[in-house]
């Protein structure tokens, strides 16, 4: 068996409802009887929801949250933290009251935005996490900031992708929990989950080639592609499945758990052709 399986949460794990099906952690509970490590590589904070599944599946294992940008122990010990530049922060917030589009702000403390909105309290609801509603620049000369994100209609995400901004790096994704809203989170350059996915694996001292890695969206490419043993939801975009040749169920559906029993019939060592 492989010693340790990442998942990522929206539409990996969590689906429609916001919560993980009870068919989902019965497989969770067959791979922790096998001895296999699990941890979460999330662009959701480490809090609310995030947090009390990361404590579920893996108490004693770092974890990966706000997109790379947090590896940390569920008690706060942390293995990493890359904090975006105070320049590029403050000109994400004037861009985001220039084009009139919900920018969220996180940082090691909270969660903050410029105005309270309807898409930011369903966001809020979603992922369990309460927000406080603060002038965004004063945030940043307060706090470093781990994560800033977008939320926007997928057809406009040209327009924060063409900014100019420097040393960020971007990654887009969806959830089923809140379909027709495109979630681009913003990260110090060269911080993503396959940089994090690394660093989370050199904490636990297991090679990645023994790693599997489960996701379904683009902002999952570079944990997929860090690790010997990637896994794509069949919710995934056609774009992304093509890409890989382990394609898991729906997430509606339970359909990580055919992503679990490939991991518990997978001899560590073997390579993702060798498993199938």
């Amino acid at each position: 068996m492989l010693p340790l399986v990442i998942v990522d949460l929206d539409g990996t794990m969590i689906g429609q409802n916001g919560q993980v099906l009870p068919c989902v952690w019965q497989g969770v509970d067959r791979l922790q009887a096998a001895g296999v490590k699990l941890a979460v590589c999330t662009g959701r904070p480490n809090a609310g929801i995030a947090l009390q599944v990361a404590e579920r599946i893996g108490p004693r294992n770092p974890h990966v949250f706000n997109h790379g940008a947090l590896v940390t122990y569920v008690d706060g010990d942390t293995v990493h933290v890359a904090a975006l530049k105070e320049a590029s922060a403050a000109e994400l917030v004037r861009r985001a009251r220039q084009l009139n589009y919900v920018l969220e702000i996180y940082t090691p403390s909270g969660m903050y935005i410029e105005r309270n909105n309807s898409q930011s309290e369903q966001h809020a609801d979603l992922i369990g996490v309460k927000f406080e509603v603060r002038d965004l620049l004063e945030v940043i000369q307060d706090e470093p900031v781990v994560r800033a994100q977008w939320m926007l209609p997928p057809e406009r995400r040209a327009d924060v992708e063409q900014l100019d901004i420097p040393d960020v790096e971007l990654s887009y994704a969806t959830s089923p929990g809140m379909p027709g809203t495109a979630f681009i989170s913003v990260t110090r350059a060269g911080t993503d989950k396959g940089s994090a996915v690394r660093q989370l694996c050199d904490a636990v001292r297991i090679p990645l080639r023994d790693v599997m890695a489960i996701g379904d969206s683009e902002g999952d490419l570079p944990m997929l592609e860090a690790v010997g043993h990637p896994v794509v939801m069949a919710n995934a975009s056609a774009e992304l499945r093509s890409r890989f040749d382990a394609v898991a169920g729906d997430v509606e559906n339970c359909g990580i758990i055919a992503a679990f029993e490939e991991a518990l019939s997978t001899p560590a060592g073997s390579t993702e052709s060798d498993s199938g």
